[in-house]
C-alpha cells in the first residue's frame, strides 16, 4: 500500500462520524431554538444542515477531497456558532464548539505549513472576534438564566461527546487498516522471499546450464583435437585448428558465466587477460601484453567481441612476425564515456598493401567482420609500426 494515499483516506474515515455528528448537531440547536422560541435562528442549523449532508454526498462519492470537506463545514461551524452566540448570548457556550474545529483539523499530519498557520490564526481570530462582539452584549433573544445554564450544560457536554465519537471512530479506522495494512506487508514479505527463492534457484540452473555449455565445448574441442591427429592433409589441419580455437574461445566466456556471480554477465577484462595468459603460455616466444579498463558485457555482445579478439590474436601469430626478433602482442581497451575502444597491436611486418576489410580474403576475416556487425562496431585497420586493429563499440556498464 502506498502511505501517501493512506493518510488522506483515514482522514476521511474521520470526517465521515464528524459530518454526521454535525447533523445531528444542528438538529440539536434546532430543538433548542424551538425551546426557547428563538425561531427567527432557525435559519442557520437548516443552513448548517444542507451544507453537511451536501459535503457528506460530495466526500462519499469522492467529488471533493476530505480536507475541502473539512474547511467548508469549519467556516460554516463557525458562521453558526456566531449567529447562535448572537441570538441566545455568550454564556450559551456555543463558542465550545469552535475547540473542534482545532482537533479535527489536525488528526490530518498532511497539511501544508502555510494551511496550518493560517486555518489555526483564523479559527483564534474568529472566536476573539465573537468574545469581542457579544460577550459583554445582551443576547438578541433573552432566555432565562436556568435556560442559558442548562443550554450551556448541554453544550460542552455535546462538544466532549463529539470529540469522543470521533477519535473513537478514526481510532477503530486506524486500526482496522492498520491490521489489513501488517496482513498485506505479511503476505508481500512471503512473495518476496519466494521470488528471492525462485531467483536464486534461477541463477543456480543458469550457472549449471553454463558449466554444462562449457563442458561440452570442451568435449568438442577434444575430439577435434583427436580428428586432427588421424589427419594427414595440412590444409585440413588447420582448419580444425582454427576451429577447435574458436570453440575454445566461446567455452571461456561459459567459464567465465559460471565462475562469476552475474551468470548472464562477462568481466570483459578478466576475459582478455586469461585468453592472453593462455597465448603467452602456446607462444612463450611472444610477448602478449593487456592493458584493460574494468568491463561487464551482456552476454550477446561478449561472445562475438571474445571471438573477433581470438580471430585477430591467429592472424598476427599466423602472419605478423616472421623474422621479427622480440615479437610482441598487445590487447588495449580503453573508455571514453559510453564508448569504448578495443585495440589489437602487433610489432610485426603489418598489412599488405592489397588488404581491405570490405573485401575479406580469408574465412577469419569475414568472421571478423560479420561479428563487427553484429554488435554494431565500427572496426578500423592501420600500420603503426606493425597491424593495429581498431573496434568501437558501446555498452552499458554493471556495477563491478
Amino acid at each position: 500500500m502506498n502511505s501517501t494515499k493512506e493518510i488522506p483516506s483515514r482522514y476521511k474515515q474521520a470526517m465521515i462520524p464528524a459530518l454526521i455528528m454535525g447533523v445531528l448537531t444542528n438538529l440539536y440547536i434546532a430543538s433548542v431554538l424551538i425551546f426557547v422560541g428563538a425561531y427567527e435562528a432557525l435559519f442557520s442549523p437548516a443552513i448548517g444542515t444542507v451544507v453537511f449532508l451536501v459535503c457528506f454526498f460530495l466526500m462519499n462519492t469522492d467529488k471533493i477531497s476530505a480536507q475541502l470537506t473539512f474547511l467548508i463545514v469549519a467556516y460554516c461551524v463557525a458562521f453558526e456558532v456566531a449567529i447562535h452566540t448572537y441570538f441566545l448570548g455568550w454564556d450559551s457556550g456555543f463558542i465550545y464548539f469552535m475547540f473542534l474545529l482545532p482537533i479535527v483539523f489536525l488528526l490530518n499530519t498532511q497539511w501544508e505549513k502555510w494551511m496550518i498557520i493560517f486555518f489555526n490564526s483564523s479559527i483564534v481570530l474568529i472566536t476573539f472576534i465573537i468574545f469581542y462582539l457579544y460577550h459583554d452584549e445582551e443576547a438578541a433573544h433573552l432566555i432565562s438564566a436556568e435556560a442559558e445554564s442548562f443550554i450551556n450544560l448541554f453544550n460542552v457536554t455535546g462538544t466532549g461527546l463529539i470529540v469522543v465519537v470521533i477519535m473513537l471512530y478514526f481510532s477503530q479506522s486506524i486500526s482496522k487498516k492498520d491490521e489489513s495494512l501488517m496482513e498485506a506487508n505479511i503476505e508481500l514479505e512471503r512473495q518476496n522471499v519466494e521470488i528471492s527463492a525462485q531467483h536464486e534457484h534461477q541463477k543456480i540452473l543458469l550457472k549449471e546450464i553454463h558449466h554444462r555449455v562449457k563442458n561440452n565445448l570442451q568435449i568438442i574441442s577434444s575430439l577435434m583435437s583427436l580428428q586432427r591427429r588421424a589427419v594427414a592433409d595440412k590444409e585440413v589441419v588447420e582448419v580444425l585448428n582454427d576451429s577447435r580455437r574458436r570453440v575454445e574461445a566461446i567455452a571461456l566466456i561459459h567459464q567465465k558465466l559460471y565462475q562469476d556471480n552475474r551468470v548472464n554477465r562477462v568481466d570483459f577484462k578478466s576475459y582478455l587477460e586469461e585468453i592472453m595468459e593462455s597465448q603467452q603460455e602456446v607462444t612463450p616466444h611472444i610477448k602478449c601484453n593487456v592493458e584493460a579498463v574494468e568491463l561487464i558485457l551482456n552476454l550477446d555482445t561478449a561472445v562475438p567481441l571474445g571471438l573477433i579478439i581470438s580471430e585477430m590474436i591467429v592472424n598476427s601469430i599466423k602472419h605478423a612476425f616472421g623474422n621479427v626478433e622480440d615479437p610482441e602482442l598487445n590487447v588495449i581497451l580503453s573508455r571514453d564515456g559510453d564508448d569504448y575502444e578495443l585495440i589489437l597491436k602487433d610489432n610485426g611486418i603489418g598489412f599488405p598493401l592489397d588488404f581491405d576489410l570490405a573485401k575479406p580474403q580469408s574465412l577469419g576475416t569475414e568472421i571478423i567482420i560479420a561479428l563487427t556487425d553484429q554488435i554494431k562496431a565500427k572496426i578500423e585497420h592501420s600500420n603503426d609500426n606493425g597491424a593495429q586493429f581498431k573496434i568501437s563499440f558501446r555498452e552499458k556498464v554493471s556495477d563491478v
